[in-house]
């Protein structure tokens, strides 16, 4: 019997809990990992990602969900995902910055480079996390 620390209501999903543990420890054990969870709604992706999150206790962990009625709105998952760190922006290098700063309405101009926002996101998350581990965990506007 697995240590995963399954969960009674997630049956038949043991194999799912193992790999989102073997998941855990590796990034907490500085080996970067990556997991993508599809299927329909309702199949349990928020559950296994609940899990997820309890198994990462001592981890940074990121959550933002998508929303429908938010579709239109540019950045809106981005924004969730990054607000509570946004104290930190003032530490990202002025071209980054700016990028974020345009996006999330802090500061007015051209909507910024996709790359440079992604760069300043990816320096953010990294700033935000020092050296713990850390996740995210992403979820969908039909992903229910």
């Amino acid at each position: 019997m697995s240590d995963t620390g399954f969960w009674p209501e997630l049956r038949g999903r043991r194999d799912e809990c193992d790999t989102l543990s073997r998941l855990v420890a590796a990034a907490q054990s500085g080996r970067s990992q990556v997991l993508v969870l599809r299927g329909e709604a309702g199949i349990g992706k928020t559950a296994l990602l609940e899990f997820l999150a309890n198994c990462a206790r001592g981890c940074r962990v990121g959550r933002a969900a998508g929303v429908e009625s938010e579709l239109e709105l540019a950045y809106a998952g981005l924004h969730q995902l990054c607000s509570p760190y946004l104290d930190r922006i003032g530490d990202l290098p002025a071209p980054q910055r700016a990028a974020l700063g345009t996006a999330f309405g802090l500061q007015s101009g051209s909507p910024p480079d996709r790359f440079l926002l992604g760069l300043a996101v990816l320096t953010l998350l990294c700033e935000a996390a020092g050296r713990r581990a850390g996740g995210l965990g992403l979820r969908g506007p039909r992903d229910r």
